[in-house]
């Protein structure tokens, strides 16, 4: 097997594709929900706190899909909390309505969640979240949805049955051979962003900044493992600063900081006036 350098499900990668080739990202996006989008909108992917001390959020790929708020994230490493994450991004994707405006006009919000290693318990690849009676199972509304899409538990190439099956295996595929084989698929976007998958392999620029960016995860996983067991061995709250205060050093981003931490930016502004 020959790995590939770019990878579509590493982050960079798979917002270059979809981003730039809105025909592809309509087809993912129709295989994924069960329906046949028709207008595809690249939206601003960043959602500024409301207040200074409130999380910073920056969205993998925002869009609206004739008049549904959509947001499109890729993880390939495992996270504790990213549940707890999509529900938050949900959230705050939510529509707000302006004074006088019926409740009926709130556009349907969906998360799609596609992951690279496993999330439940169960054998589906696919797992869909919304507002339900527990007894009952009496949906409440439709108005936020969330879907899981775990690339691990996909049907293979040969036993792929339906269209979302098919772009999974590519967006997983992780070598030259597992592009080729995809080849024969009779659906165009999918040929077309087999080319595109191509091309990327090609750029050594491009190259050097999807290494540049798993190197930068990797390090953000590992800033999180030790926050995780500095927090079990010192105490959390002081576990957290001494993380913290290392990954100062270390010259990471206050957002990078603050999301693997937990700590508002203004404590860690504090915490880099503390250590000079």
């Amino acid at each position: 097997m020959t790995e590939l350098k770019v990878k579509p499900k590493i982050d960079v990668a798979f917002k270059k594709i979809f981003s730039e080739n809105l025909d592809l990202l309509k087809s993912l996006v129709s295989a994924a929900l069960g329906f046949d989008a028709k207008k595809v909108e690249l939206c601003p992917n960043e959602i500024p706190p409301a207040e200074v001390e409130h999380k910073f959020c920056r969205l993998d790929l925002r869009i609206k899909v004739d008049g549904q708020e959509i947001d499109i994230e890729i993880q390939c490493y495992k996270r504790d909390d990213f549940q707890a994450r999509a529900e938050y991004y949900s959230s705050l994707m939510f529509t707000r309505l302006h004074k006088g405006e019926n409740y009926a006009k709130i556009p349907k919000t969906v998360l799609i969640n596609i992951v690279d290693y496993p999330v439940f318990d169960c054998a589906e690849y696919h797992s869909v979240f919304m507002n339900m009676e527990t007894n009952r199972h009496e949906v409440l509304t439709d108005k936020k949805v969330i879907h899981f899409f775990e690339l691990g538990k996909i049907p293979s190439l040969e036993n792929s049955k339906s269209n979302i099956e098919l772009w999974l295996n590519l967006i997983s595929a992780d070598s030259e051979e597992k592009i080729e084989a995809l080849e024969s698929v009779p659906i165009v976007e999918i040929k077309k962003a087999i080319g595109e998958v191509k091309r990327l392999n090609r750029d050594p620029n491009f190259i050097r900044t999807t290494e540049a960016r798993e190197n930068a995860m990797r390090e953000e996983m590992s800033a999180l493992s030790a926050a995780h067991d500095a927090g079990h061995r010192e105490g959390r709250e002081e576990g957290i600063f001494s993380v913290a205060c290392s990954m100062i050093a270390d010259n990471l981003s206050f957002e990078v900081i603050s999301k693997h931490t937990g700590l508002s930016i203004k404590e860690i502004e504090s915490l880099r006036l503390r250590e000079e």
